[in-house]
């Protein structure tokens, strides 16, 4: 024989008919099974959950759910072959849990900021990946709700337990930029001492003062079974020294303080020991003694400025950049002295909300470097007569409006090194503008821009010697 296979009639392909067409009925499919939803039509088993029977169909749990088909087609487990199955499920689940198994038969639920995080929870047990996802997806873009209806703490602690990562930064950065927010929530009060430690530690906290902070965490330690336990933990992260001596007299004037002032000793007695130095001579205090500022934004600091743009839809880029001349910035806060005699450094300050440009114009041209980036620029002013190098934070934060409530829906922070080589920072594309220029675009407050630039002095160098001051 031919060594050479011989190929059969049966190993040709068959010439492509040209009418051939491809009819996709899968709508109709998806269709008949969201028509088996809460129907008793080949129901199989029932779900007992609260007071409430489900009529379903196992196969229709069994392959939306690695846990339903463990639970329900797998003989180890008694569940397995029973017609009715009882489940468990935590008492803000049992309203959701019919949205949980219409997304099972239909690929669709309807969420709102108050049960998305209830549903999660389902679809976490039950194993749902992609409703997991849609979840979670959700809850990003709704971080921000009005005060009645804000659970960012509690979706904060829960992308924590579960491992959420990105939604627990945005979570997180929504907190810190927003306490007053947070602290007038529901769930202020039931945190936990650990998460309100880990506010307390940061210093891009944006609040008012730190007296306003503190209003609020006193009435949260109000509410501590161990009241003297947790004081005991916290007030080391309370930045006392940055309060006002009348500030500090109120507190003492409370019955949290009466009750616990042996708490409160030391700390009370680093503060009044700093407001009784002189401006000058609180350079020269320990660095135990130097408490870092918050994002402040009460005059009385001098470490905030406003940045606002009226109608910024309809400015036109040449005459929408922000101006901040000559803003002078304490080399170290002391609450109790005149603010003119304070050590300061100055800055001047230009944001372009519509893109960078050169100031300039020939013949309708802009000379020079200009691009369609939001961009800060923070340049020293006289660093010569000044010759410390001076470490600043740079935060800005971008307000919008939403439910009536006014709140921080953008920041960015660097730090920068200012010294005679290093005059200026320059930020690019701070938040994109395309996001601005939406329709009711989130990011604007009524149509205007609003913002608010944070100098914070974290460390001063004599270049003449080397040494911190």
């Amino acid at each position: 024989m031919d060594a050479k296979r011989i190929c059969s009639s049966s190993d040709i392909a068959p010439p492509k008919d040209p009418s051939e067409e491809t009819v996709d009925d899968g709508k109709h499919v998806v269709h008949r099974f969201q028509e088996l939803f809460e129907s008793e039509n080949l129901s199989d088993i029932v779900l007992v959950v609260g007071l409430t029977r489900y009529s379903v169909h196992k196969f229709v749990l069994i392959t939306a759910s690695d846990v339903f088909q463990a639970m329900l087609n797998e003989n180890q487990w008694h569940e397995a072959n029973q017609p009715e199955v009882t489940l468990t499920e935590e008492e803000e689940c049992l309203p959701v849990f019919r949205d949980f198994l219409r997304y099972l038969y239909c690929g669709s639920v309807t969420l709102t900021t108050s049960t998305v995080l209830p549903v999660l929870i389902l679809a976490d047990k039950y194993c749902i990946p992609s409703l997991c996802e849609s979840c979670v997806q959700y809850m990003s873009q709704h971080v921000v709700e009005s005060p009645d209806t804000n659970r960012t703490l509690s979706w904060y602690q829960y992308a924590k337990i579960r491992g959420y990562e990105k939604l627990k930064e945005e979570t997180f950065r929504f907190i810190l930029s927003n306490f007053h927010i947070v602290q007038n929530s529901p769930d202020w009060l039931v945190l936990n001492k650990f998460e309100v430690q880990e506010f307390l530690s940061s210093s891009d906290i944006v609040v008012e003062s730190e007296y306003i902070l503190w209003r609020k965490l006193a009435e949260w330690f109000g509410h501590q079974d161990d009241i003297a336990g947790v004081l005991k933990e916290l007030l080391p992260l309370v930045r006392f020294s940055l309060m006002t001596p009348k500030q500090l007299y109120d507190i003492e004037s409370s019955d949290l303080y009466k009750e616990n002032h042996h708490v409160f000793s030391e700390k009370f007695l680093q503060a009044y020991r700093r407001h009784s130095l002189l401006s000058e001579d609180v350079e020269k205090l320990s660095n135990t003694m130097h408490e870092p500022h918050r994002n402040y934004s009460a005059p009385s600091y001098g470490i905030s400025c406003p940045l606002t743009l009226i109608n910024y839809q309809v400015k036109a880029k040449i005459d929408s950049k922000i101006i901040v001349d000559n803003f002078k910035v304490p080399l170290q806060f002391n609450p109790s002295s005149n603010t003119t005699d304070q050590a300061k450094a100055s800055f001047h300050v230009e944001f372009f909300p519509k893109g960078y440009f050169q100031p300039h114009m020939l013949y309708q041209t802009y000379l020079g470097k200009h691009n369609e980036k939001t961009t800060l620029v923070v340049r020293r002013m006289n660093p010569i007569l000044t010759p410390e190098v001076v470490t600043v934070e740079v935060t800005m934060v971008i307000y919008g409006k939403k439910n009536q409530v006014q709140y921080v829906a953008h920041s960015v922070t660097k730090t920068h090194h200012f010294c005679e080589k290093s005059r200026k920072l320059e930020i690019e594309d701070v938040i994109s503008i395309e996001k601005l220029q939406e329709n009711n675009s989130r990011y604007l407050v009524n149509g205007r821009f609003e913002a608010t630039l944070f100098l914070k002095v974290i460390d001063v160098h004599d270049t003449k010697d080397g040494n911190k001051k």
